[in-house]
């Protein structure tokens, strides 16, 4: 190759190039290498006597290779530089993003070459992805956000209205006879009733932050407790089939995601098959772990046999608001996504088209027991006489006829207000104190926890069951105070009076109220 090089200098081209960070190499008029530095051996991963002489058929795939010798042609053809944005694969397999500009070279005695610059731009590459992955996880957060705001903002008013119809379906089923022909409606009305109750646990997940409500929990009683509901969710043509050890190891979750996680799995399971089938709920330990956590687990399995997914659909399930359903809110898989990574677990999916999809969650292990039940503490209240007096306070006339009809009905002497100031009417209209203040947490003009402060400063020895739509880290509630999530049931409900009732030891006393010259401490 004729290139001027200082008089008595061997070997000054080659040291020139070689202080050059990026590579750099020579071709001749046959494609062949002739000169290179060595930041073009690093690159290519090959030792510098295999290149020497060698062109790029035989080192690359024989498309890449080509694609190669028509941009060098093209110089040598034209004469014009050129730059190109190509791939190539090095020894080592790595594949490299890389801008090379091309120039011809024509020596004094007409001898032509091609000298090739190559900036390696495959770290700015990865770290434009990197960027687009960060915004596409801002963009999903803002989404979440959103989302979180909207569930909010529906939550209570929407609960008020489930807790009304599925407690008014069970009311009516119960003084139904078998086979009276009312029966069959009213059990519909339940089953939607339960089913939007599934929606709006979706909905309100996205809003919620994640909280300390993480406990022992036994996973396959939370499951066999789930049975029946998840079978009511599931169209007639699809059958539930539960396979679970007859003990585990506690996990360490919050119950109720639990249920969100498995009731969610099942009926987008039960969705996938609309020929039918069954959806296979399947319990066991993995003591390696799974799904990227590396400490033993349980794994819960939701398996079905539908219409499964392509990888491209698989790739996307997670992702809030995608959707393959013409009616579906694209919401099932991302709740579950979320929910899963807020209790420290893992999850993954199997599928292909027409092979059905398998979920598989896997959840740490406790290293505590499940606490046993507490037994009741305080007598129980005699048969045919009062079992309490209690003060139904909420905005919502659905919710409060409801909750009225239940209490009543189980004994207690139920008193009830429309807003915070009616409740403060009835208070000072009234010589004998209230055992129990249910109360709804978020009310027009005054809050329920404000309203609860100042009914107990005259009537101390009260217990308080707040009600909400909303979860109770998301209420701002003190401790010491009981909490009824919205809907719920007449059992939910009565339950929930009894529980707060334990805790205060049985009935409050009957006591003088405080005078005007008493301290009005906040009651703890």
């Amino acid at each position: 190759m004729e290139i001027p090089v200082p008089s008595g200098e061997s070997g000054f081209l080659e040291s020139l190039i070689d202080s050059v960070a990026d590579p750099i190499f020579v071709k001749d008029r046959e494609h062949r290498w002739v000169l290179f530095n060595e930041a073009f051996v690093a690159l290519l991963g090959r030792p510098r006597a295999e290149i020497l002489g060698r062109s790029d058929y035989d080192f690359f795939p024989k498309a890449q290779a080509e694609v190669f010798r028509r941009q060098d042609e093209l110089v040598f053809e034209t004469g014009r530089e050129n730059s190109n944005e190509e791939m190539l694969t090095d020894a080592k397999g790595r594949t490299h993003v890389l801008v090379t500009r091309k120039t011809l070279w024509t020596s004094p005695t007409g001898k032509q070459h091609l000298i090739g610059v190559i900036r390696d731009i495959t770290d700015l590459v990865d770290a434009a992805e990197d960027i687009k992955r960060s915004k596409e996880r801002l963009h999903r957060a803002q989404k979440l956000e959103t989302m979180g705001y909207l569930a909010g903002g529906v939550a209570h008013d929407f609960n008020n209205l489930l807790s009304a119809i599925r407690g008014c379906a069970e009311l009516l089923l119960e003084n139904l006879p078998k086979g009276h022909p009312s029966r069959v409606d009213a059990e519909e009305i339940r089953s939607a009733g339960e089913r939007a109750t599934a929606l709006t646990r979706q909905l309100l997940s996205f809003g919620r932050r994640p909280g300390g409500m993480a406990r022992p929990v036994d996973l396959v009683g939370v499951v066999a407790g789930m049975r029946d509901i998840l079978r009511r969710l599931l169209p007639p043509r699809v059958e539930l089939a539960l396979i679970a050890p007859k003990a585990l190891a506690p996990i360490l979750a919050d119950p109720g995601l639990v249920e969100q996680v498995l009731l969610n799995l099942v009926v987008n399971a039960g969705e996938a098959m609309p020929d039918g089938g069954r959806v296979t709920v399947e319990i066991g330990a993995a003591p390696g772990g799974g799904a990227g956590i590396e400490v033993p687990c349980a794994r819960l399995t939701v398996r079905d046999r539908g219409v499964g997914m392509t990888e491209k659909v698989r790739a996307r399930i997670f992702e809030p608001f995608f959707t393959t359903k013409e009616s579906g809110s694209g919401l099932g898989l991302p709740t579950v996504a979320e929910t899963v990574r807020r209790c420290d677990g893992g999850i993954e999916v199997e599928s292909a088209p027409g092979e059905g999809a398998s979920f598989h969650v896997y959840w740490p292990l406790s290293s505590e027991a499940v606490p046993a039940p507490k037994p009741p503490r305080g007598a129980a209240p005699a048969k045919g006489g009062r079992r309490g007096r209690v003060l139904v306070v909420d905005d919502d006339d659905l919710i409060r006829s409801f909750a009225v009809r239940c209490l009543e009905r189980e004994g207690y002497e139920v008193l009830s207000a429309g807003d915070p100031a009616e409740a403060l009417r009835i208070d000072g209209a009234n010589e004998g104190l209230f055992d129990l203040l249910l109360i709804d947490v978020a009310m027009p003009r005054m809050g329920g926890p404000e309203l609860a402060e100042r009914l107990r400063r005259r009537q101390p020895g009260a217990r308080v069951l707040f009600t909400s739509g909303r979860r109770r880290e998301d209420c701002g509630l003190a401790g010491g105070s009981g909490f009824l999530p919205k809907p719920f049931t007449a059992r939910d409900l009565t339950d929930s009076v009894s529980a707060a009732r334990r805790g205060a030891g049985g009935p409050s006393r009957r006591a003088p109220r405080p005078g005007p010259a008493r301290s009005r401490r906040k009651a703890s």
